[in-house]
């Protein structure tokens, strides 16, 4: 079976493995990932739907990007004159973000359903040695269920998490896969 190492290998792990697409538009349509851009009116709908089409591979990252600029703009957001919330790469960090949330969530449902309980966590090629998740989380097994239920408290709950997880900042380039066999 083929499966990502790193975030640029999601779009075409994605189109190969039809299981892991369809997981991952079921848990975007059931699932809110709440974030300050898509408040108000249709934003999240909006957003949605560019993840959506990125999911079923309609629309490239750097499609799904120029697409967020253009359809989630300042103009009609409530915090339009938020330069925290519309800071520079606010959107190529939204798609990256929430592009590789619901690829580890939908890995991790899949692992934990065929009754896997751990994870691997490859080294990115993209992310530095120093990140804590580099450190911490990067070429070593750990609990699936821990690793997801650790997802959905910091990305759906909007909790704080101490713990690493994946992804596990804004910028992280790490995703989950099954232990390799050793």
């Amino acid at each position: 079976m083929i499966w990502a190492a790193q975030l640029d290998e999601i779009p075409a792990t994605i189109a190969a493995r039809l299981d892991l697409q369809e997981a991952m538009r079921f848990l975007l349509e059931h699932h809110e990932i709440p974030v300050k851009v898509t408040e108000g009116g249709d934003r999240r709908a909006r957003r949605k739907a560019i993840l959506d089409s990125l999911f079923a591979g309609t629309l490239t990252l750097e499609a799904a990007i120029a697409e967020t600029e253009r359809q989630l703009a300042r103009d009609d957001s409530p915090h339009r004159t938020s330069n925290l919330v519309f800071a520079s790469g606010w959107a190529k960090r939204l798609i990256y973000t929430h592009t590789n949330v619901f690829y580890c969530w939908a890995v991790l449902e899949a692992l934990l359903a065929s009754s896997a309980t751990r994870c691997f966590v490859p080294h990115a090629t993209t992310e530095a040695s120093t990140s804590a998740c580099s450190r911490l989380l990067a070429g070593r097994d750990h609990d699936a269920k821990e690793l997801r239920d650790r997802l959905m408290q910091s990305y759906v709950a909007k909790q704080p998490v101490r713990a690493p997880l994946v992804p596990n900042h804004p910028h992280c380039t790490h995703v989950v896969a099954p232990v390799p066999a050793r």
